[in-house]
């Protein structure tokens, strides 16, 4: 079996094919120049909740509608444009957010989830000098602090967006709906941060 790429296990042939979709649809939105990397901790598990599926015949779960409006809220669009799941996407690209994933790949317990972060800290730094290259990093797990303690070392502390010098999380440890008010508290911390570096 084929070791993955996203999240390092020994995966078959359907998870590698479903990985590259996420990284098809991600790409998508891309921007061209990155001013804001949000880095959450793993993507969903459920194709129809990834970040970057617009609406399709399937709808998101609830949790995953919520992480989406929540987002769109951080730049300033109300939820009734959120609706319009393309264009707050192409909003998003448009003021150079992109989101990624410390882990590329759905991880099923926080307990794997921990150990692939802590695994996989050196290959985010890695793609963000060669790949992402974003002006700012904004963690929204509490799962990454590994990653953040990592950054911090390596020439990014001055770059990254953090809540009280951790980790903005979006989520209670261990409940898999996203805080209510997290979009407009975000924005927060996004605009004060970006304000306090020009």
């Amino acid at each position: 079996m084929p070791l993955c790429d996203g999240c390092g296990a020994q995966v078959d042939e359907a998870h590698i094919r479903r990985r590259i979709e996420r990284l098809e649809l991600a790409t998508r939105f891309r921007p061209i120049h990155i001013q804001v990397l949000v880095l959450d901790d793993a993507p969903p598990s459920a194709c129809e909740d990834y970040f970057y599926r617009a609406a399709s015949s399937i709808p998101r779960s609830a949790p995953s509608q919520m992480f989406f409006d929540e987002i769109a809220k951080s730049i300033g669009l109300q939820p009734s444009e959120a609706q319009h799941q393309d264009a707050t996407l192409a909003e998003f690209q448009r003021r150079g957010f992109y989101l990624a994933y410390a882990v590329e790949c759905p991880v099923e317990s926080a307990e794997r989830l921990d150990a692939a972060v802590a695994r996989l800290a050196r290959t985010v730094l890695l793609r963000l000098n060669a790949s992402y290259k974003p002006k700012f990093v904004a963690p929204v797990s509490a799962a990454l602090q590994p990653v953040v303690s990592l950054l911090q070392d390596n020439s990014w502390a001055e770059r990254l967006i953090l809540h009280e010098d951790k980790p903005f999380d979006h989520r209670s440890r261990g409940i898999a709906a996203p805080q209510s008010g997290f979009g407009a508290a975000f924005a927060d911390c996004l605009s004060q941060a970006l304000a306090h570096h020009l």
